[in-house]
């Protein structure tokens, strides 16, 4: 059975904030750009990623991260791409080490399966750089071979809006 994007983006932002330990978000971030799998078949794609406070763990300042993403299906028959999938995960944002740059990695659970994300458990790693109110950043989700056999990942480019 499958919901409506935002009713599932909202379920799981509210709880990879309760698993990330942050009852409130200090931030919201909202992007979109493309992602690419195997060759040159690029697709949509929407997150939002709820961040919590920053805090101090033996001088490394990290944030609780929650983020709701959907990638669009593939016009294509020749991989099983030709469907939506819906990303939920949660994680650990290190921010503060290099001029506003920050990495972030999460465990992800994946709704739909294709050729690229092969499994429901994905892991999701973001390298990124954050001013005041936008981002940029480099996404890649990938189940790296550890729960299923053939798995190509997305790896996408995203701009992004903070409030």
């Amino acid at each position: 059975m499958r919901y409506p994007l935002l009713t599932r983006g909202v379920a799981a932002l509210v709880l990879g904030m309760a698993v990330a330990g942050s009852a409130q978000a200090a931030h919201i971030d909202l992007s979109a750009g493309r992602s690419m799998t195997s060759d040159t078949r690029w697709a949509d794609a929407v997150f939002i990623d709820g961040v919590g406070n920053t805090r101090d763990w033996r001088g490394i300042d990290w944030q609780p991260v929650a983020t709701a993403g959907w990638i669009k299906a593939r016009n294509t028959h020749e991989d099983n791409l030709d469907h939506d999938v819906y990303i939920g995960a949660a994680g650990v944002r290190l921010v503060n080490w290099w001029r506003r740059a920050f990495f972030s990695f999460q465990l992800g659970v994946a709704d739909g399966r294709t050729d690229a994300l092969s499994s429901a458990g994905e892991f999701v790693s973001t390298l990124g750089w954050q001013g005041d109110h936008y981002q940029l950043m480099l996404r890649h989700i990938s189940n790296g071979h550890v729960f299923h056999g053939r798995n190509l990942g997305e790896t996408m480019a995203l701009v992004g809006v903070r409030f």
